[in-house]
């Protein structure tokens, strides 16, 4: 049964602007080490941040009638083929299905939570 469904857009700027401002600070508050550490620096470094910011905050609007959640409870990984996933540190009985995309300008991602 889907419980609920969220979907973000973040200009990439602004992450990247966070980046420049607060440094190792920000990518603490945000993302867990084990998301960072796949994440290259280079051309599309900021575009694959803000697509997992995105997605974070499109799993926090897909669940939040079901359980509260912190950017830094959520990770965005990948599997193998590059597919992105969800990995939630709190034991909750959801499963998020995610699909998040980048372009110059902006990130989207769209989260469809599903009660196992």
């Amino acid at each position: 049964m889907i419980v609920g469904v969220g979907i973000d857009i973040i200009k990439i700027e602004k992450i990247k602007r966070s980046i420049e401002k607060w440094g190792e600070s920000f990518l603490n508050r945000v993302f867990n080490p084990e998301e960072l550490k796949n994440i290259l620096k280079g051309k599309v470094y900021y575009q694959r941040l803000a697509a997992r910011f995105a997605a974070k905050e499109a799993v926090i609007k897909s669940i939040s009638k079901e359980q509260p959640l912190a950017l830094t409870d959520i990770l965005i990984l990948n599997k193998e083929n590059g597919a992105p996933y969800c990995k939630i540190k709190k034991n909750i009985d959801i499963d998020i299905f995610l699909s998040i995309t980048h372009i110059e300008d902006y990130a989207v991602a769209c989260a469809v939570a599903q009660k196992a």
